[in-house]
């Protein structure tokens, strides 16, 4: 992880100016895990979760995509560990690929100290939302087919670890 953001800084693909914090020629921002928790439990009350999800692959797959115009000719499990990297950077958690058959285009992550699950309190679903969302998206982008991923375990649940399968849409 470390060795991507010196790359990044020393590429000038962070920069962070007057009030502007801008990801590979990208506005971003910091949203407090407070913030985001509360827009969590208002959506997943309302059961509009999918909502979040939908809007997580469609920046997962995005983000991947931008990525492919900044560093041409990167091989798929390079990729996927610039995106393991990207999201252990940006606070949500460690994500470990567990498992990747690209012929059948199915893949297995766990997401190691979770944010949202330890902050988001007990509950009786998995709720890992954009994480799911990111996974689903970019994955989607490196193989070139529309996948879909599934939270099977979260710590939120009182699962042990959050484990998600990503294979094709069905």
């Amino acid at each position: 992880m470390f060795k991507m953001l010196a790359e990044m800084l020393l590429n000038k693909q962070i920069k962070v100016d007057s009030g502007r914090i801008e990801l590979m020629g990208h506005r971003d921002s910091f949203t407090p895990l407070d913030t985001y928790i509360d827009i969590l439990k208002v959506i997943t009350e309302s059961k509009n979760e999918k909502l979040i999800y939908d809007s997580c692959k469609k920046a997962g797959y995005e983000w991947f995509q931008i990525m492919s115009e900044k560093f041409p000719g990167m091989r798929q499990m390079e990729a996927i560990k610039w995106g393991v990297d990207l999201v252990s950077f940006s606070g949500w958690g460690v994500p470990v690929l567990k498992k990747a058959d690209m012929d059948k285009k199915t893949f297995i992550f766990i997401l190691k100290n979770s944010t949202v699950a330890k902050h988001f309190g007990k509950t009786n679903k998995p709720i890992d939302t954009l994480f799911n969302g990111l996974v689903a998206g970019g994955m989607s982008y490196i193989v070139k087919t529309d996948l879909d991923s599934t939270e099977i375990k979260c710590v939120a649940t009182g699962g042990d670890i959050c484990e998600f399968v990503v294979s094709p849409k069905k």
